[in-house]
């Protein structure tokens, strides 16, 4: 990728040298931190989050929550569409336009999702991937206080795009056309974001509870699952390659060499020799 997307950008590149050296040996130079972080969003989760997602699941079906995503999904195409075209993907650009265009007037406002429906490529861009396709480094891991799993970069790149839909047309919205004070304006603005988060978390209730249970550090988990998850859309991939995938515990070699020495493969020893029966 860096032969075909050269370049940086120069203070971004500034702030995350400054900010820390990350590896692939060790993406997570700042994980005391990240991990106190983690501890704060699990517990925010469990005891305020979870609790009322659990009771939005409970009174909406699942086709109004679906409906719901939907439009958030829809009301953020703006942003994918300016992301498809800092990247200087006009394919996506004109496919991303359609889905809004469709969604937006046949879809009732996005609520149901006729683009799919006719088969309209559907892409996910955000600033932080515009950043990472013209060669910024992602920087170290970092873990957000609510938000939780990013980057330096990628944080960089959730400010810009949660300020341009702010800014770009939720909050003209809500003063210019529904005609609401500046009190009121934050107001709409954050309930309607509280509505988003707590949709999205009733979505996958089981997929979040099942992940827990089965890791056997959760935190590692998230940790790896977003790293590869975000490395695999910056360079446009369905999924993570096996040869780009990194071990989960990030173990030593010598760890693993210790290991294979005390190792005894039962598998292939010489099968006991057979007797007939007198």
């Amino acid at each position: 990728m860096a032969s075909r997307r050269s370049g940086w950008i120069p203070l971004l590149g500034l702030a995350i040298a400054l900010g820390g050296c990350a590896t692939k040996e060790n993406p997570d130079p700042w994980e005391p931190m990240n991990r106190g972080i983690f501890a704060f969003n699990e517990t925010l989760d469990k005891y305020a989050i979870e609790p009322v997602a659990k009771g939005w699941d409970f009174v909406l079906p699942e086709i109004v929550q679906t409906g719901i995503g939907n439009f958030f999904d829809n009301l953020n195409m703006p942003i994918v569409f300016a992301n498809d075209v800092l990247q200087a993907k006009p394919g996506a650009a004109f496919f991303d336009l359609m889905r809004f265009l469709y969604n937006s007037t046949f879809g009732l406002a996005g609520l149901i999702d006729i683009a799919t429906m006719v088969e309209i490529p559907r892409n996910d861009e955000d600033f932080g991937q515009t950043l990472g396709y013209w060669g910024l480094s992602s920087g170290p891991y970092l873990v957000l206080p609510i938000f939780g799993p990013s980057t330096v970069r990628d944080g960089t790149g959730l400010l810009v795009d949660s300020a341009a839909r702010s800014f770009g047309y939720i909050t003209p919205f809500w003063s210019g056309v529904v005609g609401l004070s500046g009190a009121e304006t934050t107001g709409a603005t954050i309930g309607t974001t509280a509505i988003e988060l707590i949709n999205l978390r009733a979505r996958f209730l089981e997929e979040i509870a099942s992940s827990r249970a089965d890791a056997f550090d959760y935190y590692v988990f998230v940790r790896n699952a977003y790293l590869q998850n975000r490395r695999a859309k910056v360079n446009d991939q369905p999924e993570t390659s096996a040869e780009d995938d990194e071990d989960l515990y990030f173990f030593e070699d010598d760890e693993f060499e210790d290991d294979e020495e005390d190792y005894e493969d039962y598998d292939d020893a010489p099968d006991e020799e057979e007797t007939d029966e007198p």
